[in-house]
């Protein structure tokens, strides 16, 4: 898979493979929090539990945006990149955050005090849930815009943001709702826990399809693709991506007993796949170079 016509080079006046270095690991966690945030208060929304909507909500609009400042270098002008609304997805996605910060930190305070009800509540519901998805989706967006970096131009983006933001959700939701909303429901407790398993398998089946198609795509997707499984990287990918990730989490989820100490193993081992996932994934990006093929 490594590149065949040209190398990786950083500022080398030559022509190559460069790493993209505007986006570092300042960032990758400022979208951690949001998907992980989102994706808990999404699946807690369901159950009208408000402490795992109360933590998500926090993750997201507090979180987020403290990690998402120290990558800004003027975070005072922030507020323009809302601007782009009809053609930038980080645009969409500042306007859904601030959504989500409102509607939904309105919503989960009606759901605890009953301040309003009919259809002003379900328009705070509906307006968090809708704003609330988007955050969970636009990092996937914003990625899958990048014609010039073969690892992140993909429509597959999208699907992986959502599926670990939603994996990510309901394995908090075991573990702060296990001595609260699944005490008493032990069904419940189940249906999540196979929902967590089927959500794992199928990361594992999109990752694949990810490296698969990344790898086939272009010569700095091949180039990006050895980095996480051969090269730089793959003493961090493959360990903790893909088999603490991934199959680790399956593996507990499918075979640990209900137990807190279990699920919470899960939990740890899930985690850590998608915080990796978030930095590699950033580390990999390549620009193609600025000659195609010449030859001179």
């Amino acid at each position: 898979m490594q590149g065949k016509t040209f190398p990786i080079v950083n500022e080398e006046f030559v022509l190559g493979f460069r790493p993209q270095s505007e986006w570092g690991w300042k960032i990758a966690i400022a979208f951690f929090f949001g998907e992980l945030g989102s994706g808990l208060f999404f699946v807690s929304a369901f159950y009208d539990f408000t402490l795992g909507m109360a933590i998500g909500w926090v993750l997201v609009s507090v979180c987020k945006p403290a990690a998402l400042f120290m990558h800004l270098g003027h975070p005072e002008r922030a507020w323009r990149a809302i601007m782009g609304l009809g053609h930038s997805w980080i645009s969409r996605g500042l306007l859904a955050s601030v959504l989500f910060t409102g509607f939904g930190g309105a919503h989960i305070i009606n759901l605890h005090y009953g301040i309003v009800t009919g259809g002003l509540a379900q328009l705070l519901m509906i307006v968090a849930m809708v704003s609330c998805v988007v955050v969970m989706i636009y990092l996937g967006f914003v990625l899958s815009y990048s014609p010039s970096i073969s690892l992140w131009g993909s429509g597959i983006m999208p699907v992986i943001s959502l599926t670990y933001a939603l994996l990510g959700g309901v394995t908090l939701v075991l573990i702060f709702g296990y001595h609260t909303l699944l005490a008493d429901n032990p069904q419940l407790l189940s249906t999540l826990k196979s929902l967590e398993l089927g959500l794992v398998l199928l990361c594992g089946v999109i990752m694949l399809s990810f490296l698969h198609g990344a790898a086939y795509a272009s010569e700095a997707g091949k180039a990006s693709v050895a980095l996480l499984l051969k090269h730089d990287f793959a003493k961090w990918f493959v360990p903790f991506v893909l088999l603490v990730g991934i199959a680790v989490t399956a593996l507990l989820a499918y075979m640990g007993p209900t137990s807190f100490t279990a699920i919470l193993a899960v939990a740890v081992a899930e985690l850590i796949g998608d915080f990796a996932l978030k930095i590699l994934l950033f580390k990999a990006g390549l620009y193609e170079p600025a000659i195609g093929h010449s030859r001179f």
